[in-house]
């Protein structure tokens, strides 16, 4: 069995990868017919509603990573790619669960709703006038964490600066 601890051939981690999170979309988002991650395609009402939520996350981490006077593009997971700002992918991965959490709570509770989309030239998108509930309720969520977040930014900071190994990295551990 290949565990991530065995792997060392880059290719062979993103294959890796990619099939564990088709298997965790696929079991986390059951209750919605869901039929594959598909980022920027606008397939879906959520796969829109990830690309928003992950947006919003996306900048929210850059703002601490900013802070930290990092080199955004030069990532460690996400490799150096046009105009990608690289690091902030990496930092962000262990805080989408904050947003896949609050998306399958939001459509379970009625926030979010299949209704608040439309189609446009074969395409779904988030009606206007209901883009700031759906922007609440992500910087809603993501200001709980902030105090999480910021340690979290912090911590890599240190153990980057002072050269630390892969094992003193700090831990995001979502309750």
């Amino acid at each position: 069995m290949t565990t991530i601890e065995d792997i060392e051939d880059y290719n062979l981690l993103m294959g890796l990868e990619g099939t564990v999170a088709k298997c965790f979309f696929s079991a986390y988002f059951q209750d919605f017919n869901w039929k594959g991650r598909h980022p920027r395609m606008k397939s879906d009402t959520l796969n829109v509603t990830l690309d928003i939520g992950y947006t919003i996350l996306f900048n929210y981490m850059e703002s601490f990573m900013r802070m930290f006077g990092f080199d955004l593009y030069k990532g460690v997971y996400h490799r150096l790619w046009y105009q990608r700002k690289s690091l902030i992918c990496d930092i962000m991965e262990p805080f989408r669960c904050i947003i896949d959490h609050t998306i399958l709570l939001a459509f379970h509770r009625g926030q979010f709703k299949d209704k608040d989309f439309i189609k446009l030239k074969g395409e779904i998108h988030l009606k206007y006038e209901k883009s700031s509930v759906y922007y609440n309720v992500f910087f809603k969520v993501l200001i709980d964490y902030k105090t999480e977040i910021f340690k979290y930014v912090q911590q890599y900071y240190r153990c980057f600066m002072g050269k630390k190994s892969a094992q003193q990295l700090p831990n995001f551990v979502y309750q």
